[in-house]
């Protein structure tokens, strides 16, 4: 009995670990977006003004519709055996993206330019370019850990609240510190060490599945983290 009480134990505190990774690998992608959504603005400032139809027509716009992708894709992926592997590739390739943004700002930019557009299509078409793709592979994410975080359907619910709750109380934190402060420091360097966290994130979660040791149960990674 002793034996046993201390399985049920270990086990639950195995799954609550579980779950707080899980929880917190949301609540940094969180962060990310709203990061990336500040820099956005002040990245093209420069080139198209700072006026309404920039902030919120162009750069809000584009991050609303490429998260709503990335939560299509990252419902589908949920639903795959290969979720843990295409999660880290995700988080890989955006992390990727964010370091090669400082270097496409000003042809991405220059290109609208020379298109003949104005600022409003200029903006918008720019937008789409430098921030849709890392935005919805960000997206991804939370599908996926409100997915792993579910064993029974009648936590579903709860568990997908529980993801969106913590994930935009994090990218509410996303955006004081960068609107406060990081945006006042750098904006290269900025997204250059979030891009390597990301890309970070993305190898360790790919490495913990391929050395995951094969069974005839399903394992946690299957399930998530």
């Amino acid at each position: 009995m002793g034996q046993s009480s201390y399985k049920k134990a270990k086990r639950a505190s195995s799954h609550k670990l579980r779950a707080a990774v899980i929880i917190l690998i949301a609540c940094v992608c969180g962060w990310f977006v709203m990061e990336l959504e500040i820099l956005g603005v002040r990245a093209l400032t420069p080139y198209f003004g700072s006026a309404v139809y920039v902030v919120t027509g162009s750069v809000i716009g584009v991050f609303l519709l490429s998260l709503s992708a990335g939560y299509m894709l990252g419902g589908w992926l949920s639903r795959k055996a290969i979720s843990a592997r295409a999660l880290g590739f995700n988080l890989m390739v955006a992390g990727a993206w964010l370091c090669v943004i400082p270097l496409l700002i000003e042809p991405v930019c220059d290109w609208m330019f020379n298109m003949g557009l104005d600022e409003k299509w200029g903006s918008l078409l720019a937008s789409l370019v430098l921030f849709g793709m890392p935005t919805a592979l960000l997206g991804t994410v939370s599908p996926i850990a409100a997915r792993w975080l579910t064993t029974r359907a009648s936590d579903s619910g709860f568990n997908a609240g529980l993801v969106l709750a913590l994930s935009t109380a994090a990218s509410f934190a996303g955006c004081i510190v960068t609107a406060f402060y990081l945006v006042l420091v750098s904006l290269r360097y900025t997204l250059y060490i979030s891009g390597a966290t990301l890309l970070i994130l993305g190898t360790v979660i790919i490495l913990k599945k391929v050395k995951q040791i094969p069974s005839n149960q399903s394992s946690p990674l299957e399930k998530g983290i």
